[in-house]
């Protein structure tokens, strides 16, 4: 019985980990990947085209960013789920939820993740609104 709860809490600390990894590598994936297709088209016209009466840049650019978006919150689910299975009470009766999140680390590090995660996902919507309101090519 004992080698199977610190089988799952192995497993959920790996998934804790990857969370974090991913999150990082997505918003740093994304930022760059906008930024590098505004110079790529208005340096060689590339989505020049219109995409459903959108510009294509901007379309493209905005599908990237809700993909993104969508799986940040993929990504924040995870430690949070992992974050949860760890309090000792239940939501309603655990006052002291941060308390329990201090008592080990595989918690704080679900939290952190999550945090982290969620800060990145913040970044990415703040990400959205100069692609909507700016003309990279002016």
């Amino acid at each position: 019985m004992l080698s199977s709860e610190n089988t799952s809490h192995h497993m959920d600390e790996r998934r804790t980990k990857r969370s974090l990894l991913f999150g990082v590598v997505l918003w740093f994936t994304h930022l760059n990947v906008t930024y590098g297709l505004g110079s790529l088209s208005c340096k060689w016209s590339w989505l020049s085209n219109e995409i459903a009466g959108i510009p294509g840049l901007l379309f493209v650019e905005a599908a990237l960013t809700l993909a993104a978006l969508v799986l940040m919150a993929y990504l924040i689910y995870l430690p949070w789920r992992d974050w949860r299975t760890y309090q000792s009470q239940p939501t309603a009766s655990n006052l002291g939820m941060l308390s329990d999140t201090e008592k080990d680390r595989r918690p704080l590090l679900a939290f952190i993740t999550m945090l982290l995660n969620g800060l990145f996902m913040v970044f990415i919507i703040g990400n959205f609104v100069p692609i909507i309101a700016l003309n990279p090519c002016m």
